[in-house]
C-alpha cells in the first residue's frame, strides 16, 4: 500500500512540475511585429507634438518624450 501511494504521489508531483509547450505563453506574430509609435512635445507648449527629436519651435525648449 506504502509502494502505491509512493508511486502515485510522485507521478503526480512530476507531472505538475512539467509544463508542455503549448501551455507556455507565446505572443502572437502579430503583436511582435507591430513597433511602438513614439511621440514628442513641449514641455511648455503640449499642443506642439511631433515623430522625432527636435526643439519647440515657439520657444526652442528641447521636446521631450511623451507619455500615455
Amino acid at each position: 500500500m506504502k509502494i502505491k501511494f509512493a508511486t502515485l504521489f510522485l507521478l503526480a508531483f512530476t507531472a505538475c512540475q512539467q509544463q508542455p509547450a503549448s501551455t507556455q505563453k507565446q505572443v502572437p506574430k502579430a503583436k511582435q511585429n507591430i513597433k511602438e509609435v513614439v511621440q514628442y512635445t513641449c514641455p511648455m507648449h503640449p499642443e506642439i507634438i511631433t515623430n522625432k527629436p527636435g526643439t519647440c519651435p515657439k520657444c526652442g525648449m528641447d521636446l521631450v518624450k511623451k507619455t500615455k
